[in-house]
């Protein structure tokens, strides 16, 4: 028998717990990559509330550069 019908037979003869534990661990493996890439995007890409902050943060600077410019005058 190959390593891989050993394996599929013995995945066959484990008890459900076990069987169980083996699927969560394939899927933990298989969505790790996904997950690990949302991250990457979470931690580069702002978020709705950060790019909010910002405008809002410009709009003051430049509203203080308008009247600034008006003082001066």
């Amino acid at each position: 028998m190959t390593r891989g019908r050993v394996a599929a037979a013995a995945l066959l003869l484990a008890p459900g717990g076990c069987i169980s534990t083996v699927v969560h661990t394939a899927a933990t493996v298989v969505t790790a990559p996904v997950r690990i890439v949302g991250a990457g995007i979470d931690a580069v890409a702002p978020s709705q509330r950060e790019r909010d902050r910002r405008r809002g943060k410009r709009e003051r600077r430049a509203a203080a550069r308008r009247e600034a410019a008006v003082r001066q005058r």
